[in-house]
């Protein structure tokens, strides 16, 4: 079976700056990646290329989910992969009708429109619910999306995803904008889609340590637009290698339940 993402040799220049430099990634089905790195480490760059919205220099080959960019249609691969992003939801909350509910929003998903103009039948509803219930936001089915809090507007867009039943989950930065308590329940929730989930690839991308939890079993940590470090994850999660991608700052990792590290700066 095909690598759900294979990348060899890619290096990409924006507005001749290089962002990436010969990058080469390989993800198996099924598997749960994270991806690590500070501001401007290249990870928002990573995820646009693996979409196919920016391309890298000639001599790279990348594939997603079996299929060879520059030779297939760009717009049937993505209909295979879920995206969530702080920058969808701001475009989402600018354009989203003011009557939609969370649960027109998870419907809409399966038209891929900015709004719910029809009738969902019997079945629809069905999976709709089923995916507010495996994202622990059941009880928000009703509510206004305009008059919801952010943790659960991104709920809203995940699920909106979700319901199209992607093979590839990529959450970019989900948490960046929310509270302590939005943050964990969301966190949550991911783990309960990675666990049932099963043959989905999943990929985690954040700049915060904690968040990583014990589902994404193997990472990538980015530094200036290079790999630092890649591979299990008890083996790339070290004070030496992060070091590496946060700009020599010395840290303690501290476990945490359900298998989470804990950063401290040390003096």
């Amino acid at each position: 079976m095909p690598s759900s993402i294979s990348i060899r040799n890619a290096t990409l220049k924006l507005e001749g700056v290089e962002i990436l430099h010969n990058l080469s990634w390989e993800v198996e089905r099924g598997e749960r990646w994270f991806i690590l790195g500070p501001n401007g480490a290249g990870k928002t760059t990573l995820v646009k290329m693996m979409l196919g919205l920016i391309w890298p220099l000639y001599g790279a080959e990348i594939s997603v989910l079996g299929q060879r960019y520059g030779q297939v249609d760009l717009a049937q691969v993505r209909k295979k992969i879920a995206w969530s992003s702080p920058f969808m939801q701001d475009w989402t909350c600018e354009t989203m009708p003011g009557s939609l509910t969370i649960l027109d929003v998870v419907l809409s998903g399966l038209d891929s429109t900015v709004g719910f103009y029809r009738t969902a039948t019997k079945e629809e509803l069905e999976k709709a619910h089923a995916v507010l219930d495996l994202l622990h936001a059941e009880k928000l089915a009703d509510k206004l999306f305009v008059r919801t809090s952010s943790g659960e507007q991104i709920k809203a867009l995940i699920g909106r995803t979700l319901i199209a039943d992607p093979e590839l989950v990529i959450l970019d930065e989900t948490c960046v904008h929310l509270d302590l308590t939005s943050r964990e329940i969301l966190l949550d929730a991911i783990d309960s889609i990675a666990t049932r989930k099963r043959d989905t690839t999943m990929i985690f991308i954040t700049q915060r340590i904690e968040e990583i939890t014990a589902s994404f079993t193997k990472g990538m940590i980015l530094a200036d637009g290079r790999i630092a470090a890649m591979g299990r994850r008890e083996d790339i999660l070290t004070p030496e290698n992060l070091a590496v991608a946060f700009n020599g700052l010395k840290l303690k990792l501290v476990p945490g339940p359900g298998g989470r590290l804990w950063p401290f700066p040390l003096a």
